[in-house]
């Protein structure tokens, strides 16, 4: 049974100022589903001072996330290291353009906006605000993380960076709880792209994450795997390992649909390409929104039941 949202529900604090923070809401925030299977899979696979191999994880997990989707130019991007989830990723690529301006699309991911304030000193404009100019920088998730799909007039700004030189971060932390995606990663100004496996398994805590950039770039992240001894995770790298050769990429994505479809049903909202999501256009649901005239509304803490309404 789905019940609907109470619309006398108290507001929570703003503590950001940018963003307000959804996630102690019954359907707010972007959560990873604790499946029964892969919960437990996980507590199985868990070995203490595990030795895995990062260059075959690496290998390995570059290949598993991209399959079923059409990413044009991916292939480009070669150069691997692991991460502490996508936000290590995000922080070395800010701390290379920090002289920038920050550019994103409204509804993105909270995180750069906090970001924004504090590393960029509030040299900050929305996208569709003002003209793409020499002096920015680009982030953007793909999938979105206010709708799950691609966002609006998404290959009109690459042009624009690629015409301005604006170096461009791509954040696909979603691309494994999406329907099938088609997109154009082609353009020279895409520097670099960020992927985790946060939102697919219940790892988020493990911080399983991966840069992939066409360059070489002799940076601390690259020095996770230059090294003769690792500096990576390898705890961590090993359950990915793990977890990447248990499932498909696809897995939560086929075993999640229905249930999703069912709920949006319900509730009168849109089903996103991104299993876990519920897309409200109609301001059906205006507490779930999130910087735009769109909610999302994430399923996956009552499915797992860590909640109920």
């Amino acid at each position: 049974m789905v019940y609907c949202i109470n619309e006398h529900m108290e507001e929570t604090l703003d503590i950001n100022h940018t963003l307000p923070n959804l996630k102690d809401k019954p359907y707010g925030g972007a959560w990873s589903i604790h499946d029964t299977e892969t919960a437990q899979y996980v507590h199985q696979s868990i070995r203490p001072l595990a030795k895995p191999d990062v260059q075959k994880f690496l290998h390995d997990y570059a290949h598993w996330f991209k399959l079923g989707h059409t990413i044009d130019g991916i292939d480009k991007f070669v150069h691997l290291a692991p991460a502490n989830g996508t936000t290590e990723v995000f922080d070395k690529f800010y701390m290379q353009n920090t002289h920038r301006r920050l550019r994103l699309w409204r509804g993105e991911y909270f995180y750069h906006q906090i970001v924004a304030r504090e590393n960029f000193y509030n040299r900050f404009a929305w996208i569709d605000d003002e003209p793409i100019t020499d002096m920015d920088v680009v982030v953007v998730s793909l999938p979105f993380a206010n709708t799950g799909g691609i966002p609006e007039n998404f290959d009109q700004v690459m042009q624009l960076c690629e015409y301005r030189n604006v170096n461009v971060l791509i954040d696909m932390a979603y691309i494994n709880i999406s329907k099938p995606i088609k997109v154009d990663l082609s353009y020279d100004c895409i520097k670099v792209i960020a992927t985790s496996l946060s939102k697919v398994f219940p790892v988020e805590t493990y911080r399983i994450g991966m840069r992939l950039m066409k360059n070489y770039l002799d940076d601390t992240l690259q020095a996770y795997v230059d090294q003769e001894t690792p500096y990576a995770n390898t705890n961590s790298i090993h359950l990915g390992q793990q977890l990447i050769d248990q499932y498909e990429n696809d897995y939560i994505v086929k075993r999640y649909t229905p249930l999703q479809l069912e709920y949006c049903d319900q509730l009168g909202v849109t089903p996103s390409d991104c299993v876990i999501f519920g897309i409200d256009s109609n301001n059906k649901y205006p507490e779930y929104q999130r910087g735009t005239d769109t909610g999302r509304m994430c399923f996956s803490k009552l499915w797992d039941k860590r909640i109920t309404i």
